[in-house]
């Protein structure tokens, strides 16, 4: 008996060592995305005290919005071992369509008026989407050519559609005020409603991803797609399903961006959708070659973009150092993910 303890005491020692050994050693690489923020946080709070002011927190969630929202459907295209390099052209087109309908189509009365405008917005997002999937889940074709010619197809249909001018909503006949919900002004108890919309959309995806059976197909089909063929699974109408859910955010986001400014115009798809949440999604940890990511990291990897972009801002630093910043967090990232690989290897 007395043997039998010493055994048992003896093992539960080794494995207390081993945990502390694991923690010790993978800790910093496992956690590098929140230990990153964390840092970010604390110099740019030293470097500026307007940072944590609620004006610029408030400000900071709101210019993320978009972000959120395309991020969480980057998230399951990375996940399945694809890229989506059209998020921001679809996006324009998407928010460009919401003003024409407005301006030009007269939707702009109110009521089922305007959530005709934003249901064509939408729709033309999942039909981005939709073509995308149809083409990589059907046709096998490579994500990165198909994305990358459907973002050249929205920064074109963006130009032809405005013929490089900007979109007006008319604040007088209404048009601004129909989509106030997602404006910068609106609020519930003091939160930015666009910024509650993001939660919620951020809390879905978790869900889905976590706990429902096309999540965990999703993480198969990035894992090991034949795998997932062979046990009788139909992984194509799961891939299109990603990409079209894909650009049913980007038309989402589409909206929201009409919103926040009041007008429209072609420059939306030269803004960094594609590469922010390519980047947050990679430096929260998700894996390029498919099969591992989430929706908390991927949330915290956009917010360290987001406030690299924001203490740069604040202490009036051009972009282009802000780009070699983000370049060098982005290659950090990258760096202990691969270490950490080769550790659990």
């Amino acid at each position: 008996m007395i043997l039998k303890n010493r055994e048992k005491a003896a093992a539960d020692s080794r494995s207390t060592v081993g945990v502390q050994k694991m923690s010790l050693s993978t800790f910093l690489i496992r956690y590098n995305a929140i230990i990153i923020l964390v840092i970010l946080i604390i110099a740019a709070s030293g470097l500026s005290p307007l940072f944590i002011s609620k004006t610029n927190v408030f400000t900071l969630l709101r210019q993320q919005v978009p972000y959120l929202i395309i991020a969480m459907g980057m998230l399951m295209v990375i996940v399945t071992g694809g890229i989506d390099l059209s998020v921001s052209s679809v996006a324009a087109v998407s928010s460009i369509m919401v003003a024409y309908s407005m301006t030009k189509w007269g939707l702009s009365g109110g009521g089922w008026s305007t959530w005709g405008a934003i249901v064509i917005g939408v729709g033309v997002g999942a039909l981005f989407g939709a073509l995308n999937g149809l083409l990589i889940a059907r046709l096998r074709m490579p994500s990165f050519i198909v994305t990358l010619a459907m973002m050249y197809a929205g920064e074109g249909i963006a130009y032809i559609i405005t013929k490089g001018n900007t979109l007006m909503l008319n604040n007088k006949t209404g048009g601004y005020a129909d989509l106030v919900g997602f404006s910068t002004a609106t609020t519930i108890f003091g939160i930015p409603v666009a910024v509650i919309f993001a939660l919620v959309v951020v809390i879905i995806f978790f869900l889905v991803m976590k706990y429902t059976t096309f999540g965990r197909m999703v993480y198969a089909i990035g894992s090991n797609e034949s795998a997932v063929q062979l046990a009788g699974i139909n992984s194509k109408k799961h891939l299109f399903f990603v990409y079209l859910l894909s650009g049913i955010l980007c038309g989402i986001a589409g909206v929201i961006i009409t919103a926040r400014s009041g007008n429209s115009s072609a420059l939306t798809a030269s803004v960094d959708y594609n590469m922010s949440t390519i980047a947050g999604v990679v430096i929260g940890g998700a894996s390029l070659m498919g099969g591992e990511g989430t929706v908390v990291m991927t949330v915290i990897g956009v917010f360290i973009i987001a406030v690299i972009g924001n203490i740069m801002n604040l202490i009036n630093l051009a972009s282009y150092p802000q780009m070699v910043v983000k370049a060098g967090v982005i290659i950090l990232a990258v760096l202990l993910k691969s270490l950490s690989s080769k550790k659990h290897g």
